[in-house]
């Protein structure tokens, strides 16, 4: 079986099924106060939704338009492919925030009560829509040390004259995204144990922070760190950025006493790619929002949301929170059985699904299968390279390392690259996640790996 779909056929057979699915459009009856009523689907606010006849986009097919491979998603909600889909409420949302125009800092304060409310957050806490988990670190830092000085918000990254101005990290919670802590010129100082930890508190100390993805690699949990915090009036901040699933952790951690707390938008909650959630006590939140754009003359003047994000952010977090995780689950089984279904025949048979609803971060169940090496002489490695070279639509990325693109090293040490798709222990196995393929990509994936293994010398 030849894999007879082209890219342009295909992309245009899911616009015309997104097009079924989208809600209906409502036309005000009035412009303020009124009740909505039913209208033509072209209008809203009358604002026309308009095919694209000429120029960009006029073919129904963008990324061809530009020379670019779109992919199947099959690594995960890594940054470097563009993280997630938004579901097509999100979607219809972001296009409702786009009709008017609003005060942006009344927009983020109400959208942190929606949030706070939502998430059941502690009494004193609110929320705020950021540009991404790394940009709610460098806002969150910045506002806890300039708290809502003026001189210190537009001195900052230079806090040489800051009162407080460090911030104690254990040594195992180093990571990628402490830069986004540094870049508001805090100094990290690192610890290892608990009486380091203590030890290292001094009159510039301004807060603790905490990498929830690596709780299980420090000496310090949370909630010992929250208590050392509170005895010696520090901020805590925790980044949980991947870290939901479980929904639970929404309110568990800011419940713990962690001053901040970071959320990724843009991965299993679905939001727009450049969004972010901190939770956190009410005064910080606002000092924070002193911090970022709209606001001019500020750090986090380049960390701009925009209205449409900020709706299409509370609409996902709310799809999130009140989904059926069970029922949700059932849904990623039945994309793994389509592909099972399909290689079975071959004598691939599907192992056991990998799943631990309680892992730190990135909780997803992976599905895996095995090849049966005295029928088919081809690998693991093999299978999951030709998956990737499939075109029109790749099916995944080999290259798509979650730290990007890197630059020269002048000394000409080489930097270890991390790929997105786990090492194969097993060479006669190939696995992927299912989470984000969107409706009908797992009939593809199945199509495809269905002429590969046909096209693979027998053993």
């Amino acid at each position: 079986m030849k894999f007879g779909w082209s890219r342009r056929s295909f992309l245009a057979t899911l616009g015309a099924a997104s097009s079924l699915l989208a809600p209906s459009v409502l036309k005000a009856a009035g412009i303020f106060g009124k009740k909505r009523k039913p209208a033509a689907t072209h209008l809203l606010d009358g604002a026309r939704i308009v095919p694209i006849m000429a120029g960009l986009g006029s073919t129904g097919d963008i990324y061809a338009e530009l020379g670019v491979t779109p992919l199947i998603n099959i690594n995960g909600t890594v940054t470097v492919i563009g993280g997630s889909v938004m579901h097509p409420q999100v979607m219809e949302l972001m296009r409702r925030g786009n009709e008017h125009f609003v005060l942006i800092d009344e927009l983020e304060i109400a959208a942190g009560k929606f949030i706070a409310n939502l998430c059941k957050s502690p009494a004193g806490y609110t929320g705020l829509v950021t540009a991404g988990a790394a940009a709610a670190l460098v806002v969150g830092y910045a506002a806890m040390m300039t708290e809502d000085l003026e001189p210190r918000m537009r001195s900052i990254p230079d806090v040489s004259d800051f009162p407080r101005n460090e911030v104690i990290i254990q040594k195992s919670h180093r990571y990628p995204f402490d830069h986004q802590i540094r870049q508001t010129g805090a100094k990290l100082v690192e610890v290892e144990t608990r009486e380091e930890m203590i030890a290292a508190i001094n009159p510039k100390t301004v807060a603790i922070h905490f990498t929830n993805i690596l709780s299980d690699k420090g000496k310090v949990s949370g909630p010992e760190t929250v208590a050392i915090a509170k005895e010696h009036n520090l901020y805590t901040f925790n980044d949980a950025a991947a870290d939901v699933p479980p929904v639970e952790r929404l309110w568990e951690y800011p419940s713990l006493g962690f001053d901040m707390v970071a959320f990724s938008g843009g991965k299993d909650i679905r939001g727009p790619q450049a969004a972010g959630i901190l939770i956190g006590r009410e005064e910080l939140m606002r000092c924070a929002l002193l911090n970022m754009s709209p606001q001019e003359d500020r750090i986090g003047r380049c960390c701009k949301v925009g209205k449409e994000t900020i709706f299409g952010m509370l609409k996902a977090l709310e799809l999130f929170v009140n989904q059926n995780y069970d029922a949700t689950l059932h849904t990623y089984d039945e994309r793994a059985q389509v592909i099972s279904d399909a290689v079975s025949k071959f004598g691939v048979t599907a192992l056991p699904r990998q799943y631990n609803p309680q892992a730190l971060g990135n909780v997803t169940p992976r599905y895996s299968w095995k090849i049966d090496r005295s029928k088919l002489n081809i690998s693991g490695h093999e299978v999951m390279q030709k998956l990737a070279d499939t075109r029109p639509l790749g099916i995944g990325s080999m290259g798509a390392g979650a730290s990007g693109m890197r630059g020269r090293d002048p000394n000409g040490s080489a930097r270890e690259q991390h790929d997105t798709q786990r090492p194969q222990r097993d060479p006669d196995s190939f696995g992927f996640a299912v989470w984000q393929l969107k409706e009908g990509e797992d009939k593809i994936i199945a199509e495809r790996l269905a002429e590969i293994f046909g096209e693979a010398p027998k053993a």
